[in-house]
């Protein structure tokens, strides 16, 4: 008899993905494979790298592991990650007349170099910027990274509306409301326990994010997350993430994501041969 071994039949598992708004919590940061593993519940074989560089400049991805609260979004267990990448260069305009400079309670704005010279508040043509004289440039892709530390710290800003006189008002304890990252630099060099050490201040917090599948070149279809906006726990409204969301897409940005502001549902399956692996484990993490 020449008959090769052959292999034991595996059924094939039906990969659930979702699209839509779901509350969530944050597992980790960046972790590590042994902890990657832990969350996975199988062994992770390779270690993530977090750090890449190009044309001299280095990036660091910055990966939130996030687990849908299943109380909340009719059963749905899903974990996933979400991506923000940072540069170790600062950002600028078009044109280069302008930085992005960032205040200490995470507000942005543009700032010619005379003014960031001269740490003068930015001039529009509709007036000054809302932003604190105490700024610095910020580097490309922190000010999105600074927005979801911020939702989901529950930070409050700094600057609240009053309706009757039509004015904004400063906070009576300003310090409550500071919200900038100050070692964005050592995160280029591998160290992120400033990230670690926001997350441990509030450990069982949640935020709402945007959730979407994403289909790449290969036909393959994996989670995605929308950075562009995040929501705080409680929010019920969802027309500026819609709006954020719209305006990205315009400029083609998550053209190969499909997205719906909707509550969180099946988007579809797709059967693979995953024996009895956990079809979470799936979605890519490096």
């Amino acid at each position: 008899m020449a008959l090769a071994g052959g292999k034991e039949s595996r059924e094939e598992l039906e990969i659930k993905r979702y699209v839509g708004v779901a509350p969530v919590y944050v597992l980790a940061v960046n972790p590590t494979k042994e902890q990657l593993s832990e969350i996975y519940g199988r062994d992770v074989e390779k270690d993530p790298e977090y750090i890449t560089e190009k044309d001299n400049v280095k990036t660091a991805r910055i990966d939130f592991i996030l687990k849908t609260n299943e109380n909340r979004c009719n059963g749905v267990k899903l974990i996933t990650k979400m991506s923000f990448f940072v540069k170790d260069a600062f950002r600028y305009n078009k044109d280069n007349t302008k930085t992005m400079v960032i205040d200490k309670y995470g507000r942005t704005a543009w700032a010619t170099k005379e003014e960031l010279k001269n740490k003068t508040i930015p001039q529009y043509s509709s007036g000054p910027a809302n932003i604190d004289q105490d700024y610095r440039q910020c580097y490309d892709g922190e000010d999105l990274l600074t927005d979801f530390i911020k939702t989901y710290l529950e930070i409050p800003n700094v600057q609240k509306y009053d309706s009757k006189t039509g004015k904004w008002y400063m906070v009576d304890n300003p310090k409550e409301s500071e919200a900038r990252l100050d070692h964005v630099a050592d995160y280029f060099k591998g160290n992120f326990k400033e990230l670690e050490d926001a997350l441990k201040m509030q450990p069982s917090n949640q935020v709402k994010v945007l959730i979407g599948v994403k289909t790449t070149d290969e036909n393959k279809q994996f989670q995605d997350v929308f950075t562009q906006k995040v929501l705080h726990s409680n929010a019920t409204k969802y027309d500026s993430l819609g709006a954020a969301l719209a305006e990205k897409k315009s400029n083609g940005a998550y053209a190969n994501t499909e997205f719906e502001v909707c509550t969180l549902k099946e988007y579809g399956v797709t059967p693979t041969n995953f024996g009895t692996e956990p079809p979470a484990i799936e979605d890519p993490l490096w």
